[in-house]
């Protein structure tokens, strides 16, 4: 683990889908600030009943955040063997990304702002949109998993963030967020609050509408 994180791009070759590739485990911790990763173990206890084995992810505001979606998929939905995420933030940090992911020993194929690679037997789709969630929005295209970690300051400053995400995620879809969304249609499942820094992580599950 360490005190401080620092990010760099280099030129990554794709080297293609390897499903038995074997992680670096104390290069892949090193990207956690000291106690998170530790932290993480207490998602092992909770369980969602989500029994789908695709599911499509949102995470606006990603900067180069991909791991820490990627534990929480392969904590809280251990029977999905293929995901799509969509990463959207305002800067381009793709080539970060693919720079991370070479470092810990994860090979994946494609190039650009579209990538394939396998986690933990899991297929993962990432497409990475330099943009604003606005403009996401716009295209009113659903999903069953958000994601959300340290976006409160720029999702203060949107009129309903919180309503168009819950128009937008699929019904029976999981919330998962470390502030806000709270006293909404959601099931609400326990979860340590020591996950946010905020103090406020929320995991919740939309309601069937059965009107």
């Amino acid at each position: 683990m360490s005190s401080i994180i620092v990010y760099e791009s280099r030129e990554v070759k794709a080297k293609g889908l390897n499903k038995f590739d074997k992680i670096n485990k104390d290069k892949f911790q090193d990207y956690f600030l000291e106690g998170d990763y530790e932290r993480l173990s207490q998602l092992d206890n909770i369980k969602l009943g989500h029994h789908k084995e695709k599911l499509s992810l949102l995470y606006p505001g990603s900067g180069a955040d991909i791991f820490f979606p990627l534990v929480y998929l392969q904590k809280l939905f251990p029977q999905v063997k293929k995901a799509k995420l969509t990463f959207i933030d305002s800067d381009d940090n793709m080539g970060i990304i693919k720079t991370m992911l070479d470092d810990v020993g994860i090979s994946f194929k494609g190039n650009n702002h579209k990538i394939k690679f396998y986690w933990q037997n899991k297929l993962i789709k990432l497409e990475f949109f330099p943009a604003s969630i606005e403009s996401y929005f716009k295209r009113k295209k659903k999903f069953e998993v958000y994601f959300e970690k340290a976006f409160r300051l720029m999702r203060d400053q949107i009129p309903k963030y919180e309503e168009t995400i819950l128009s937008l995620l699929n019904e029976e879809g999981v919330l998962i967020s470390d502030t806000g969304f709270l006293k909404k249609e959601l099931k609400y499942i326990d979860v340590p609050k020591d996950l946010s820094s905020y103090g406020e992580m929320v995991l919740g599950i939309k309601k069937e509408n059965k009107k």
